[in-house]
């Protein structure tokens, strides 16, 4: 092992354990190391590299834990016979030849994904993002890091204004003495008493006559797109999308086999006629006026 091989930007934003994990799994994955060579102990790549042994950990964890080295007690890292790539584009291999110097294990299956799973794969859902040295992200741009960095992302809020403060107080008060049914499992819908608050919110704001049987808590916007997508459209069913619009609904919709018809927009709303056949439509995704970022609302059409 030489320092040649692991390059460090010292004056990098993107932080050293990440600059060690990635020139690791470059390396793993152009053949320079094949499967079950071994890594250098984290004392000895520490001390070569001149850089904190808990940095080399903290890169060899992530290379673990995403199946790119395997570690044995007593015994040291090595790297792994299967590599997640090698799963991952499975269904290619036999198309190209592997980059990879490795062999897999005869004793392992052959795995493909489904022609959905590698459409989901093939498919972004959201800019490339550059890590900040507090550990956010921001969009990839391309050019040198700026000196300050401000996210403009739509729908982030500002992570540095927030009472993390006030927020740890509240929730070290309730669970000091927790109710028994907060740590186990709760309605699928989501947390009762928040979604009577969603619904009389709903009734007074936007006028929208439903209770709270009718609402359901979502970890955010995307899984309220893919589970409308799934919900509402068979294979092949149309679904209106803006175009630009949110790449996020773009994957749901094609996770989901919908046939998308793109809207064109502009910064003053839909350019030209709708699409032909408006009475097939199954599913509709349009920004939500009252709200401060482009983040869309999934609304059912005619079947």
């Amino acid at each position: 092992m030489t320092i040649a091989i692991m390059t460090l930007a010292r004056s990098s934003i993107v932080p050293l354990h990440r600059q060690l994990y990635e020139s690791w799994r470059d390396a793993i994955l152009s053949g320079r190391f094949a499967a079950g060579a071994r890594l250098p102990s984290t004392r000895a790549l520490a001390a070569e590299l001149a850089i904190s042994r808990n940095t080399v950990l903290e890169a060899y964890a992530q290379l673990m834990a995403e199946g790119y080295v395997e570690g044995q007690i007593g015994s040291g890292t090595y790297v792994a016979h299967a590599l997640p790539d090698d799963l991952l584009y499975a269904g290619a291999a036999s198309e190209q030849p592997s980059v990879n110097a490795h062999q897999p294990t005869p004793s392992l299956p052959s795995r493909s994904l489904s022609r959905r799973g590698a459409l989901l794969a093939s498919t972004p859902v959201s800019p490339p993002r550059r890590p900040t040295p507090n550990g956010a992200e921001i969009p990839l741009a391309p050019g040198p890091a700026p000196r300050a960095l401000i996210s403009f992302r739509p729908g982030q809020p500002a992570i540095d204004a927030f009472p993390y403060g006030t927020w740890a107080r509240i929730a070290n008060r309730h669970w000091r003495h927790p109710p028994r049914g907060l740590a186990a499992y709760g309605d699928p819908a989501g947390y009762a008493p928040l979604r009577e608050m969603i619904a009389a919110y709903l009734r007074a704001a936007r006028a929208i006559d439903c209770d709270a049987g009718q609402v359901i808590v979502v970890s955010g916007s995307q899984q309220a797109l893919d589970l409308a997508a799934r919900v509402l459209l068979d294979e092949g069913d149309p679904a209106w999308i803006e175009d630009p619009g949110y790449l996020g609904a773009r994957g749901a919709l094609i996770g989901a086999g919908a046939r998308i018809v793109p809207v064109p927009v502009d910064h003053e709303g839909r350019r030209g006629a709708l699409p032909r056949r408006a009475a097939r439509l199954r599913l509709a995704i349009a920004p939500v006026p009252a709200r401060r970022d482009d983040e869309p609302r999934a609304t059912a059409g005619a079947a």
